[in-house]
């Protein structure tokens, strides 16, 4: 009877153990914001964060609505510039002369894809935005900052080290 009792708070023991481990596991990869059954998306989090309204997200659908039809055609055009280079690059001897061209035309569209975020934001920013959650985004753009910031010392400090 009490072998019963020891192997079977064991296998109890070990079963918690791996929960918590998994637990523990998903909050090192989410980075301790949330846990892990709730996932926002990426403008869902923002939303969120920012706490907007119904009213503000569907400003922000039709504010988005306007904009997508540019962005889509930006975005197919990328992807054209991108099977171009494609091509080329992966002949047996590419034309090492078209490269730099086609890079150039990328590099065109992107600026235009940015450009247009931009101003997606800004039109939210001013827009949709109260003071508070202006702030709120303010803080979000900063630790936004912060962060790539940091990705760019780890990627610096993995190149040091080879």
């Amino acid at each position: 009877m009490t072998r019963r009792i020891l192997w079977t708070s064991i296998g109890i023991l070990m079963i918690v153990a791996s929960f918590t481990a998994a637990w523990a596991q998903t909050q090192r990869w989410r980075a301790g914001y949330r846990l892990f059954w709730f996932h926002y998306g990426p403008m869902g989090y923002v939303a969120h964060e920012l706490e907007l309204s119904d009213v503000q997200k569907s400003q922000i659908k039709t504010i988005w609505g306007g904009e997508r039809p540019n962005i889509a055609e930006l975005i197919r055009e990328l992807a054209s510039e991108q099977r171009e280079m494609d091509e080329i690059t992966f002949q047996s001897t590419p034309d090492e002369r078209r490269i730099p061209e086609i890079a150039a035309h990328q590099g065109a569209t992107l600026a235009r894809l940015f450009a247009e975020k931009e101003k997606l934001t800004s039109t939210i920013y001013s827009q949709v935005l109260n003071p508070r959650q202006r702030v709120q985004a303010d803080q979000l753009q900063k630790q936004w900052d912060s962060y790539l910031d940091q990705v760019a010392s780890r990627i610096g400090e993995t190149i040091g080290k080879q």
